[in-house]
């Protein structure tokens, strides 16, 4: 905490606000196990797990990491970082070097790698996830290779459990335009994350899984009295409820 806090200090010297983000690194963390039961725990090292300042501050203790990686390394090697979530590319043969220079630079900082996330790939014959997002190397239809980024697996299917979440027989007592809304919602910050790269195919089928699962739903609500695909087709969804 307390390099952290000299490393702040820096740049912050308006003692109110580092007294805060001193509480802020102090506050207990509160578990609570399955009976319902609250403990707290006292937290000794670290910044707070989903604390609004914790990106931050990882930022600004990492951002020497940043540059030892991508300006001073001798092997050639490039760091792209969220947070403490990173990966780094460098070029085939040379993983080792750049991970035991990596483990080197964190010992002397007081941290240290998970190793249970960590791991090597040969982004040439699998592929990896990273920030929600996978990435494969592919061949494209002009006969290059290219790094290929769309929304990973899991990503996919949170999503489509987000909308059974609502469109489903326990939904059905909410308005059709109060429900379209809630999916609109969730669509737009879905494809506001994820539409980046090579993300087209997956948010097409994204939108047709979330207009299937309308129609069904509305089609429910209204008792199945009419032909589900005659009656409530996708422009039928658009111009009457308004849905994506």
């Amino acid at each position: 905490m307390q390099a952290l806090m000299r490393q702040v200090a820096r740049r912050v010297s308006d003692g109110s606000v580092l007294k805060l983000i001193k509480a802020w690194l102090r506050a207990p963390i509160v578990e609570e196990d399955g009976a319902g039961r609250k403990r707290v725990i006292p937290n000794r090292c670290g910044t707070p797990q989903g604390g609004v300042i914790s990106p931050l501050l990882a930022n600004i203790y990492l951002n020497g990491l940043d540059h030892g990686v991508n300006e001073r390394c001798k092997s050639w090697a490039e760091m792209h970082r969220y947070a403490d979530d990173f990966v780094i590319c460098c070029r085939p043969g040379s993983s080792g070097e750049v991970l035991a220079r990596l483990k080197r630079w964190l010992e002397v900082k007081g941290l240290k790698l998970n190793e249970t996330k960590t791991r090597v790939v040969n982004i040439r014959s699998e592929g990896l996830d990273f920030l929600d997002f996978n990435i494969t190397w592919r061949l494209s239809w002009r006969g290059r290779y290219y790094p290929h980024v769309e929304p990973s697996s899991k990503s996919q299917r949170e999503l489509r459990r987000k909308l059974r979440e609502h469109l489903n027989h326990w939904t059905l007592w909410r308005p059709v335009r109060d429900n379209v809304s809630r999916v609109n919602r969730l669509l737009r910050g879905w494809a506001g994350y994820f539409h980046y790269r090579n993300s087209s195919a997956v948010m097409d089928e994204a939108m047709t899984y979330a207009r299937d699962r309308l129609r069904r739903w509305v089609w429910r609500k209204h008792a199945c009295s009419r032909g589900i695909w005659k009656h409530y087709p996708d422009a039928r969804l658009h111009n009457l409820y308004g849905a994506l």
